[in-house]
């Protein structure tokens, strides 16, 4: 990320700390034979988190990404406690940005990441899966 130009990410996020609590909490998901990519997917009431998406250097642009959240969506909307996934990213990374419009993810809000201003704005995107009333 950081030879393309993305400041979303440094040295000390995410750090061991935190993927180890994805782990304890069940909520990281890893993919491909040799543990080419993962993400963290967590729920609080009715929406669905998506973090953390990380594809091997080697890997990427090669579909995994689009495979992984193909696969979240799928899974999400037969489950009829969830209404929403929402995941975010960095202003400075335009190919997340441009897969997450591909399918059909609206950029919803801007905001700064406490502590870590200094990446400037992230995105958030929303993918409804209910109509809300």
């Amino acid at each position: 990320m950081k030879s393309a130009g993305i400041t979303q990410w440094n040295d000390s996020y995410p750090s061991k700390e935190i993927i180890w609590q994805d782990i304890i909490k069940k909520e990281l998901r890893l993919y491909g034979d040799h543990y080419e990519a993962s993400v963290t997917v967590s729920k609080h009431e009715r929406t669905i988190f998506i973090q953390r998406l990380v594809v091997h250097s080697q890997h990427q642009r090669s579909g995994i990404a689009r495979f992984i959240l193909t696969d979240i969506i799928r899974q999400e909307k037969v489950n009829s406690e969830v209404d929403q996934l929402k995941i975010s990213t960095n202003h400075s990374n335009i190919p997340v940005q441009k897969l997450l419009t591909s399918l059909n993810f609206i950029p919803c809000r801007k905001y700064l990441i406490p502590n870590r201003e200094q990446f400037g704005d992230f995105i958030e995107f929303i993918y409804p899966l209910r109509i809300f009333k």
